[in-house]
């Protein structure tokens, strides 16, 4: 709308001119509440290293936005909800996050990954044993096809997973407590725990039952990772980045004592010694980094070039993540790109 006393003198200078006068049309401004747009405050925050460059995924540059892991497709459906107006339109960052985490659910892949690991061996199976099993990527979605994982003697599950306990409201592994494994047929019960000398639990004795006795149906199923050296399995990530809003408030710019005082000091959390099912390495050469991208019929896809973070999966219970420009052969680094579903009474990282 700044240029819309433009209009006359431009009109003017094209009708004088004998050329021809287009359309015009003016349009309003749109912020997204809880950051800031402005070149000089977020210059400020790069040259003063409150963030790690203009790209950093807490920002909402183009090359921020691009380095989190949002699909250009996302932007453009997110815009397609809004319309056009002259008026200035203040949308909150959880509605463009709506937006994004439906765009990805239509979109991407689902993978086991774990966040913090315990690892369970089963004293009834041989060192050796392998049973494959076949999960879909995407439930209900033939698009994506599916992978196939062995199940191994030793696996992992995340430590939130187990409990020394039952109570009313859990239902997973647990002493007493049988529970189901992802697509695996049948269920595993604790035999014994190992602790460390802080009393916390290192490694799950378990049994598999394998079709011995009464076969119960599992009040869950949870997540797993085999170790397998022939498999590749886990898939190590180096670092997982779990980036949160980065100021307190809707509106930093008001804060009394200027926008840097108004910065969220867990606005970034690291998380490290997270794995990952070896499948995402067949994820990783079927991304655009590597071979063309093929569109889903769900949605209008912008095509995308070559780049990390157009290696996207959602990880089961946990999020939608891409790969960071930080990665290498070496070492793997994730960015969550949004969470599953918006929860206040969740973790910041859940």
């Amino acid at each position: 709308t700044e240029f819309y006393l433009s209009r006359e003198s431009y009109e003017w200078l094209c009708d004088n001119l004998h050329v021809y006068r287009p359309a015009q049309r003016e349009y309003g401004r749109l912020n997204i509440t809880g950051t800031i747009m402005s070149k000089r405050k977020i210059a400020k925050l790069v040259n003063e290293n409150y963030v790690r460059g203009w790209d950093d995924p807490r920002l909402y540059t183009l090359e921020a936005i691009r380095r989190r892991g949002v699909p250009p497709g996302a932007i453009l459906s997110f815009i397609n909800t809004l319309g056009v107006t002259t008026s200035t339109t203040n949308i909150q960052a959880t509605r463009l996050e709506s937006s994004i985490r439906h765009y990805l659910d239509y979109t991407t892949p689902r993978l086991m990954m774990i966040i913090d690991p315990i690892k369970i061996i089963f004293d009834n199976l041989s060192d050796d044993y392998e049973e494959i099993i076949e999960i879909p990527y995407k439930p209900g979605s033939e698009n994506f096809g599916s992978r196939k994982i062995p199940f191994t003697k030793e696996i992992y599950i995340d430590r939130s997973d187990y409990r020394d306990g039952i109570s009313k409201d859990y239902f997973r592994l647990a002493p007493g407590q049988p529970v189901g494994l992802m697509k695996v047929p049948f269920t595993i019960k604790v035999l014994s725990v190992e602790k460390d000398s802080d009393n916390l639990p290192t490694v799950i004795h378990a049994h598999y039952n394998n079709g011995e006795g009464e076969h119960k149906k599992p009040k869950t199923f949870i997540q797993w990772i085999p170790i397998s050296e022939k498999y590749k399995s886990p898939v190590e990530i180096k670092e997982t980045r779990i980036h949160n809003q980065l100021f307190l408030s809707e509106n930093p710019s008001a804060h009394p004592d200027g926008f840097l005082n108004d910065i969220n000091p867990d606005s970034e959390e690291v998380i490290k010694g997270a794995i990952i099912e070896p499948a995402f390495n067949e994820i990783k050469l079927k991304s655009p980094l590597n071979m063309p991208f093929t569109p889903q019929p769900e949605f209008s896809i912008v095509e995308e070039e070559g780049r990390p973070e157009t290696i996207r999966f959602q990880a089961l219970r946990v999020g939608y993540f891409c790969v960071d420009k930080d990665s290498n052969d070496d070492q793997l680094i994730l960015n969550r790109i949004v969470t599953l579903k918006e929860d206040s009474n969740k973790s910041s990282w859940s």
